[in-house]
């Protein structure tokens, strides 16, 4: 008798797991696709060489003939070569397009990484303002556009780059050590391409095959939640034999006569066109594709910058668990939200005596300078971070930056600990932690390991144009403190549908 019923029993649970599967099933066949933007990331920097000219206005045509638009990332002294040139003709044609940015000189000595190799923060971001206003200006003066993005120009990464390109109006950085779905970093929409139309092979049909493939990889991987691919061009490639840059300014080169780039027969140029118009007319023919520029992008997502009291007494359990960005009820918040919203939410305590319902936050930098390393512990009571929270606040307001010293009773401390002081310190006035609590000192430079953020930065140094051995500390260590900045950008609701 009780073999039958443990029997039954398993019979009975297999039937509900049979019909959860099913229920399951049912909801994934209904389930509609997701929408996978895709957008057309046209690299054109070629300015020593005539020829590359007319690529452009091929490319045009293979955009116009579908009805989409290109996103060209023009570097300045392209853009006043086809003037001096005379190539109206180019000109108008890509007035029709998405105009994005490339900088000044792209490899030109001193690259953007060279010339900030040494700069801190401040004069740093004032250093690309003096010369990146330059090419921004006349890109609007040529093409009648503000840039819609900033594409870094090979492996000139620095941090100050992305906040001067968002104190100059352009709202995308694009590449750089960032990922494939994009990412706010110093309050910039960052993204990097995810699939690279690779010219030196084109023009063969296992090219076209590969980059197919390729494709639905991506597309199969987002479809269901939503997304963006970025397809990377170099026109001049498509006619050239190598990159231009890499003649004339390879390891630090400087040559006195510039050598324009060897071109392929024509033939062979003629069938890498003919590729890819057919590779755009297979992206277009997906269902729930849609093609869209830079210029589109920035609407698409939105920065969270307020929270509630339960959300914020999430967002404090998570930071002392784990010093990086985390993502709350659909809203993403990086740690300088997390030191902003609790910084404020103490201020509001300690004016009022009650903690606040809902907090706005207001987008800061992270600190701009290396902080002090606290190993031993501290015994720290809540009225003593109380006593410090208004010239911390009062330090944010008037920088717009986090901290990199911070004096908590006769210690100085850094923001990473004071986060988890304030932190604490929130619980505590919650009810939900004692007034009193020990924290260990920790490594200030700890944040965001996971995301392998030092090799990224270390591989931008492989670039060719670079002289040998070419490194920067402070570009690693200004690149690190920003990285307190750093969330998901997360695709509104009415955009994935």
């Amino acid at each position: 008798m009780r073999c039958n019923l443990r029997n039954s029993q398993v019979a009975t649970r297999l039937f509900k797991y049979l019909i959860a599967v099913m229920i399951y099933m049912m909801y994934l066949m209904d389930r509609p696709d997701q929408i996978v933007y895709v957008i057309f990331q046209l690299d054109t920097e070629d300015f020593i060489t005539p020829e590359t000219d007319d690529v452009i206005i091929d490319l045009v045509k293979v955009f116009n003939k579908y009805g989409i638009k290109g996103s060209f990332a023009i570097v300045g002294e392209k853009a006043r070569a086809l003037e001096r040139r005379g190539r109206d003709d180019v000109i108008n044609a890509l007035r029709t397009q998405d105009i994005a940015y490339q900088s000044n000189y792209h490899s030109v000595h001193p690259t953007i990484s060279e010339y900030l190799k040494d700069l801190g923060w401040k004069d740093g971001v004032e250093e690309v303002m003096r010369r990146e206003s330059e090419g921004i200006n006349d890109l609007r003066r040529i093409f009648g556009q503000n840039p819609s993005a900033f594409i870094q120009p090979g492996g000139s990464w620095a941090p100050q780059v992305v906040y001067a390109m968002r104190l100059l109006g352009i709202k995308v950085f694009a590449d750089g050590i960032f990922f494939s779905q994009p990412v706010w970093f110093c309050g910039v929409l960052a993204v990097r391409y995810s699939l690279s139309f690779r010219e030196s092979e084109s023009g063969t049909p296992e090219h076209l095959e590969r980059l197919k493939h390729e494709f639905d990889k991506l597309y199969n991987s987002l479809k269901d939640r939503g997304g963006v691919i970025i397809v990377v061009l170099h026109p001049c490639m498509l006619l050239t034999k190598e990159f231009w840059d890499a003649i004339n300014f390879a390891r630090g080169r400087m040559p006195k006569k510039l050598k324009p780039a060897p071109l392929v027969p024509r033939e062979l140029y003629k069938r890498r066109i003919k590729e890819f118009d057919e590779f755009v007319r297979y992206i277009i023919n997906h269902p729930n594709v849609k093609v869209i520029t830079y210029r589109e992008l920035p609407s698409l997502y939105e920065e969270h910058l307020e929270l509630n009291k339960d959300e914020l007494f999430s967002l404090a359990e998570k930071v002392l668990e784990n010093p990086s960005y985390h993502v709350i009820n659909n809203k993403s918040f990086s740690l300088a939200d997390a030191f902003y919203a609790l910084c404020l939410a103490l201020k509001e305590y300690k004016e009022k005596g009650s903690l606040p319902q809902k907090i706005v936050i207001r987008p800061i930098l992270g600190p701009i300078e290396r902080p002090p390393e606290i190993n031993e512990e501290m015994t720290v009571k809540v009225h003593d971070v109380l006593m410090t929270i208004d010239k911390v606040y009062k330090a944010i307001l008037e920088e717009g930056i986090i901290p990199s010293r911070i004096q908590v009773c006769n210690e100085v401390v850094g923001p990473l600990l004071f986060l988890y002081m304030m932190a604490r310190s929130f619980l505590s006035l919650a009810g939900k932690a004692p007034s009193r609590f020990t924290i260990q000192g920790v490594s200030e430079m700890s944040i965001l390991e996971d995301l392998d953020i030092i090799r990224r930065v270390i591989n931008q140094w492989h670039w060719i144009i670079f002289p040998e051995n070419f490194s920067s500390e402070k570009i690693l260590e200004l690149t690190i403190l920003q990285l307190w900045t750093l969330k998901p950008a997360i695709m509104k609701t009415e955009y994935k549908k």
